[in-house]
């Protein structure tokens, strides 16, 4: 049947409870015509939802709401005790099994789930706050896998999701770094690079990845990309049963349906309404800004281009007076200024109720202004696109400050992802979107799985980690090329995971041609004299990074060691700061110093050296073995670069929301400096009565030792 209801007539009356008030049947006489017409099914969700944001209002038709959520499937929002006996059978039907809280699923999550649940293979695209993650913890809550992996694409989701995963942590040892011992049952929650690192991996009954579109070969970061396919690869060829959510994905590639026996589900179902708002184009853009966010009570996002951008929009609230009191966050503010920098926007931001979130912060620190914009304690948190990969907030509006990721404009998949972040299921029915541009073309993706398609695109860093039966002809002719040559053995190309083999050969081919002359300043063990960490930072920047390009606040070979050394040396991070503000190409602002120090700890130190360095000390080692000479063994300097200097226990517990500084002073009471699993059961009892510590390290303590 077709309706004659004139929608955006309907939209403008659910906008203003007084006329809800005033024309209350006549609204909801209009949902229903929608809600009959199979043709506006979409239309009819967001009425409903929009309905649900003025519930008060409706008054006796109350119960016409109710009977309307139920029929369009949105159950978590039905009232139990009202439903008559059918809709209340149809309300428990959508109830997963052996979940520990009163969750009910919506229609579609709750065919998602029965897909799971008869053993079928799903990749999912729904839209944001639609609840996927919460299909994971009710297969989870079924008990029926020995492990689970979870792969996730940043460190940040990891923590976000091993706090989710920690209601099941009397059936599973929840595992999140590669240090931890297997238990009898487990739950790996893991980034692409630690599920290729996990070694060994026990036999994989569920796998699931998050933002599976990161495995196209469009992603942006080669690194990554190559990574996750290899993930996928590895556990794929565990034979587990996968399920792969992400959002706006148009299509996937064909060859996923028929390599694996999986099902492809689009959904445009939605549990809240994204209300889009186009700023004026009058008048200076940060003036507009500031007016805007001066009206907005509720919890923001604020999305900027980049880091840069983040400070200069935080400092402008700042300095414009907005914020809220927020009392409550001066320990923390105070904290921030003693171990960094007293000026640094970061801390003086939270004094007003401000929070900031880009890549280039210390965990611990990213988590902390999410739980404490969660906890409404911040209203405005300000980021750049390191919030749109899955962290969820309980923020009512987002605005779209700029329309790109450094200097590359966003897509409409990216758009949408930003977009999507407003409103929350449970928290907010209807959120705002304030646009500062005009929204891209619509056009969304066809996510492709490089590790199966195997196109021109698809790098030979991955493609040499296949078994040659799941390699293309075309592929097999590569990667035999690659076998042929007998500089570097195909088992160290493939140890050295992410890396071009071709630059792994190369690297190799010039050890050889001065094998006598390079032994001298290459084969030391343990940790290297200046010089020798100059010659290996010189032959990874020439042969893994090119030397013109500039990268993390590295230029070249030698200024890579120059800052690895002061790092070494220096381990305070107040103190590089203050360095990072002196000499002849010193910073300009102390944001611009503690972010040099915060970037090259980030991206270098804990990230792409120590994967570097251990690629060379295994070519090294191959060519020198190779030829009789002394070779050396780069391991345990790699690791201490990795955990920028400290102990591994107390590097690690800034993934558990424990900066590394207080981590440092509560050591002695862990008595432990490498057993993690040790420290996170002692960490658990520990009584910080006894310690010295200020409000905000009590804070992050008793906030980790309930999320253990």
């Amino acid at each position: 049947m077709s309706t004659t209801v004139d929608i955006a007539s309907l939209r403008e009356s659910l906008r203003a409870s007084h006329k809800i008030s005033e024309q209350a049947f006549d609204i909801v006489k209009q949902i229903c015509a929608l809600v009959s017409d199979q043709a506006h099914e979409t239309d009819a969700i967001e009425m409903v939802l929009r309905a649900l944001e003025h519930r008060e209002v409706f008054g006796q038709f109350n119960h016409v709401l109710n009977a309307l959520v139920r029929t369009v499937g949105l159950f978590p929002y039905a009232d139990p005790d009202v439903l008559d006996f059918r809709d209340r059978l149809a309300y428990e039907f959508h109830r997963p099994l052996d979940m520990l809280d009163d969750t009910v699923f919506h229609r579609v999550q709750a065919e998602v789930y029965r897909r799971l649940l008869a053993g079928e293979n799903v990749v999912l695209s729904a839209p944001t706050s639609f609840g996927k993650s919460k299909i994971i913890d009710a297969m989870i809550a079924t008990k029926r896998y020995t492990n689970v992996a979870v792969i996730v694409p940043t460190l940040a989701l990891i923590d976000e999701t091993r706090r989710r995963l920690s209601q099941f942590s009397n059936f599973y040892k929840i595992i999140t770094h590669l240090s931890q011992q297997l238990g009898e049952r487990n739950i790996l929650v893991l980034t692409p690079e630690r599920a290729i690192a996990f070694d060994p991996l026990p036999k994989i009954d569920f796998f699931i990845i998050d933002e599976f579109y990161k495995l196209s070969a469009n992603n942006n970061d080669e690194t990554r990309m190559v990574a996750l396919n290899q993930a996928f690869y590895r556990l794929a060829k565990g034979g587990g049963q996968f399920y792969f959510l992400g959002p706006n994905i148009e299509q996937i590639s064909k060859k996923l349906e028929q390599t694996f026996r999986c099902t492809f589900l689009k959904t445009n179902y939605a549990t809240v309404v994204s209300e889009q708002v186009r700023v004026s184009e009058k008048g200076e853009q940060i003036e507009k800004l500031l007016e805007l966010a001066k009206k907005l009570t509720e919890p923001t996002l604020i999305f900027c281009s980049s880091p840069a951008r983040v400070n200069a929009t935080a400092a402008a609230f700042v300095d414009a007076g907005i914020g809220i009191d927020a009392e409550d966050l001066k320990s923390a503010s105070d904290w921030v200024a003693i171990h960094y920098h007293r000026d640094w926007i970061f801390g003086r931001a939270l004094l007003h109720g401000i929070g900031i979130h880009h890549g280039k912060l210390p965990r611990a620190l990213s988590q902390y202004v999410v739980r404490m914009f969660n906890e409404e304690k911040i209203r405005f948190l300000i980021c750049t696109s390191t919030l749109i990969e899955g962290v969820n907030t309980k923020a009512k509006n987002v605005i779209i400050y700029d329309n790109k990721i450094a200097r590359q404009k966003i897509d409409y998949f990216t758009f949408n992802n930003i977009k999507g972040r407003s409103g929350r299921m449970f928290q907010h029915f209807i959120g705002r979107v304030y646009i500062f541009d005009e929204p891209p073309d619509q056009q969304l993706p066809i996510v492709d799985f490089p590790v199966l398609t195997q196109g021109d695109e698809v790098p030979a860093s991955l493609l040499v980690q296949l078994d040659d039966e799941d390699l293309s002809e075309k592929a097999k002719i590569l990667v035999d090329n690659i076998k042929a040559q007998n500089d570097l053995p195909m088992n160290v190309i493939r140890e050295n995971s992410c890396i071009d083999p071709i630059a792994q050969i190369a690297l190799a081919k010039e050890i050889a041609q001065n094998a006598v002359s390079m032994s001298q300043q290459l084969a030391w063990t343990g940790f290297p004299s200046q010089t020798q960490l100059e010659f290996a930072c010189e032959l990874i920047w020439k042969h893994f990074i090119g030397s013109a390009q500039r990268k993390a606040t590295v230029s070249s070979g030698k200024q890579l060691a120059f800052k690895l050394n002061r790092l070494w040396q220096i381990k305070n991070t107040a103190e590089l700061v203050k360095f990072e503000l002196e000499g002849s190409y010193a910073a300009q602002s102390p944001d611009e110093a503690v972010e040099r120090v915060l970037d090259f700890e980030r991206t270098w130190a804990t990230f792409e050296f120590p994967r570097y360095l251990v690629a060379l000390s295994r070519i090294q080692k191959s060519v020198f073995t190779r030829l009789g000479l002394s070779s050396g063994d780069y391991s345990a300097f790699a690791a201490q670069v990795e955990c920028l200097f400290r102990t591994p226990v107390v590097a690690a517990l800034d993934e558990y929301g424990i900066p590394i500084q207080v981590a440092e002073k509560i050591q002695n009471e862990l008595d432990t400096k490498d057993d993690l699993d040790l420290a996170l059961k002692r960490l658990k009892v520990m009584n910080l009565d006894h310690l010295f510590l200020t409000q905000f390290e009590r804070e992050v303590l008793q906030d980790a030792q309930q999320a253990i």
